[in-house]
């Protein structure tokens, strides 16, 4: 009997784990049965963007045409993430115009977080396919080095194609380009007439009327300049290519507050500009050109350079020249420069000359070459003494800079800086062009300084039967291989 209890209840249990099982098995196939039913998503109207599935020119057009509407809010709540979204969908199926406005989206962080590589990727993607405001826009990418290094050609190239095509931004950038001669030489008139371009397109672009009125002016002091241009301000050599490596601070102080003017030093100044510009190479933007300087000028000027010779490691060339007044301390016999906001009388409105050399010696630099037009014997260039002298020439202290520096100064000792009255320049900013224009700038600093003080010396005996001596002072770092050292 208790075998028979212990069967019916194994039976019972079997029975009960097999209804177990076939429970669990008919549940599982439910749930499957379930899963694959999908249940359509509920969206709402013109909230939720289409799937990006491949599709026609129609379906991309139709997905832009809502991008914008969301990234301006016009029709519907603005939802720049929303616009950025159907922007994507769009650009990848190969809309260019989606492509252009993707990466601006990129580039200005519009509804997506700030990737100039990205900007940059589409910008590229829309201007191949012929997009004239991408072509702009990659164009600014080059020129910036928004996503990729610098390319000034590249960027020229671009802003070709895209003013080719009448777009008013391409042709913007491209006057910009004429007008700092990046990439090509500097051409005024060519930018005017780009910017003329886009106001005939677009009266009312403020940007071209401002760049109209710079333009204009430029033009207006080359005309001035080739109206009383001599010898060396005309057939300036150019260069093959540009120096990037180079900068340069160039002063011209002609009017002073309180002592006279100082002949011609603007205009020595200005053409010495222009062989730096032409000759070396050098682009207008890495060029800090100043018409008579305040003392806090030449300070700021002094440290623009040390902070802009920073991207070249060491490896780059300063240029610093200066015309105007420079006076002695009758004291000490130290040297400075006057600003044209100081006065000869009082050594404290002036800079000095140490300091100058100081600020110099420690920028890091492959060489740095210093040209004063300027005599500090308290004279003029006319050749009669600065109202606060006392008629007495004084022979200030020369000083020995150290860094990799050479100073050229236009005369010695007490000697007076003269002007050359049928050249309009200072006599040793003459002999310094002319031997630029005739070397083209390929010249030693050796061959520099010989040709100086030989022929300053003798024109200026010659023309005021007085001595007038220029220098080459190298720091000591340098003092034997300097000569050799070219200048360009």
């Amino acid at each position: 009997m208790a075998r028979t209890i212990i069967k019916i209840k194994a039976a019972m249990k079997q029975r009960t784990i097999l209804l177990l099982l076939a429970l669990v098995f008919v549940l599982t196939a439910q749930a499957q049965r379930r899963r694959q039913q999908v249940q359509p998503q509920r969206v709402l109207p013109q909230q939720v963007p289409p799937p990006a599935t491949p599709g026609s020119r129609q379906d991309a057009l139709e997905l832009y045409r809502k991008a914008k509407k969301y990234a301006k809010g016009k029709g519907v709540e603005k939802n720049l993430t929303l616009a950025f979204e159907l922007y994507q969908k769009a650009a990848e199926m190969g809309l260019d115009s989606a492509q252009n406005n993707l990466g601006a989206c990129y580039a200005d962080a519009l509804g997506v977080f700030e990737d100039k590589e990205k900007a940059f990727y589409w910008y590229q993607k829309a201007a191949e396919q012929g997009h004239a405001l991408a072509q702009a826009n990659l164009a600014s990418c080059y020129t910036r080095g928004n996503g990729v290094p610098i390319d000034e050609k590249k960027a020229l190239e671009w802003c070709q194609k895209s003013a080719a095509q009448g777009n008013t931004n391409g042709m913007m950038k491209l006057a910009v380009i004429y007008y700092e001669g990046n990439a090509v030489p500097q051409d005024y008139q060519k930018a005017k007439e780009l910017v003329e371009q886009v106001l005939a397109k677009e009266k009312d672009h403020k940007g071209a009327k401002i760049y109209l009125q710079r333009i204009n002016k430029n033009l207006k002091e080359q005309q001035q300049l080739t109206a009383t241009e001599t010898s060396v301000d005309k057939n300036i050599p150019v260069a093959a290519q540009y120096d990037m490596n180079t900068f340069a601070v160039i002063i011209g102080n002609e009017q002073y507050a309180e002592d006279v003017t100082v002949p011609y030093a603007g205009h020595d100044a200005k053409i010495f500009k222009e062989y730096v510009l032409r000759t070396f190479g050098v682009p207008e933007k890495q060029i800090n050109y100043i018409e008579n300087a305040g003392l806090n000028k030449i300070r700021t000027a002094v440290r623009w350079l040390a902070k802009a010779m920073e991207v070249t490691n060491g490896k780059g060339k300063a240029i610093f020249y200066y015309a105007g007044h420079g006076i002695p301390d009758e004291a000490s016999k130290t040297a400075y420069l006057l600003p044209v906001d100081g006065m000869s009388g009082d050594i404290e409105s002036a800079y000095p000359l140490s300091k100058l050399y100081q600020e110099l010696e420690a920028i890091p630099s492959e060489r740095i070459t210093v040209f004063l037009d300027a005599c500090f014997n308290g004279g003029k260039r006319e050749g009669d003494m600065l109202a606060s002298a006392r008629g007495v020439a004084i022979k200030a202290k020369s000083t020995v800079p150290q860094g990799k520096i050479v100073i050229f100064t236009a005369a010695q000792g007490d000697e007076t800086a003269y002007s050359f009255k049928s050249q309009q320049h200072g006599m040793f900013t003459y002999f310094l062009l002319k031997k630029l224009q005739d070397s083209k700038g390929n010249v030693t600093l050796g061959d520099l300084a010989d040709y100086l003080t030989s022929e300053v010396k003798r024109q200026s005996f010659d023309e005021n039967s007085k001595l007038q001596t220029p220098s080459a002072i190298p720091s000591q770092s340098i003092a034997g291989s300097w000569r050799s050292m070219k200048l360009k």
